[in-house]
């Protein structure tokens, strides 16, 4: 698809983002449950901290992304509203189909879960591949334009659906 849209051919070193996916999402998200499900107790104490950890974990994996591409994003101009605009039409899209679920059970908080999962696509994975890929980290911008979508629209999901 990328050789059919930029006319670019790309050597994807396969093994290498397998390796970094499972570094970055995979080993994570095993050890994290494994902690959790192991010393419940230990976790639960600390839940207000998490969503702000993993925010500023967030906003550093974004600056790294967009600190060393300012000038090419201040460059794009007006183009980087369209690409801002694809971001959130992507992001809007992903709530529609996470909102579907509703066809499927009417349990509200399976409901949430499916709204949340289908609507947030990892921007980290985005950044990981292109860092491993040796794409020029340019590339990466869409999906931070994406990230910061994200950052605005979640807590104005999450506000809508607190007071349902």
């Amino acid at each position: 698809m990328f050789l059919w849209l930029t006319g670019l051919q790309l050597d994807v070193p396969l093994g290498s983002i397998i390796l970094e996916l499972t570094l970055i999402v995979l080993l994570p998200t095993v050890i994290g449950v494994s902690l959790r499900t192991k010393f419940s107790a230990f976790f639960a104490r600390h839940d207000s901290a998490y969503a702000g950890i993993g925010s500023i974990l967030y906003l550093l994996i974004l600056l790294a992304v967009v600190g060393p591409n300012a000038t090419t994003i201040i460059g794009y101009g007006w183009y980087a509203f369209v690409i801002a605009g694809a971001a959130l039409c992507l992001n809007l899209i992903g709530y529609l189909v996470g909102m579907s679920s509703r066809l499927l059970t009417s349990d509200r908080k399976e409901v949430i879960t499916y709204l949340f999962t289908v609507s947030k696509k990892e921007f980290s994975i985005a950044a990981a591949f292109v860092a491993v890929s040796g794409l020029p980290s340019e590339i990466a911008i869409p999906a931070a334009f994406f990230a910061v979508i994200q950052m605005i629209t979640s807590p104005i999901a999450a506000k809508i659906l607190a007071r349902h």
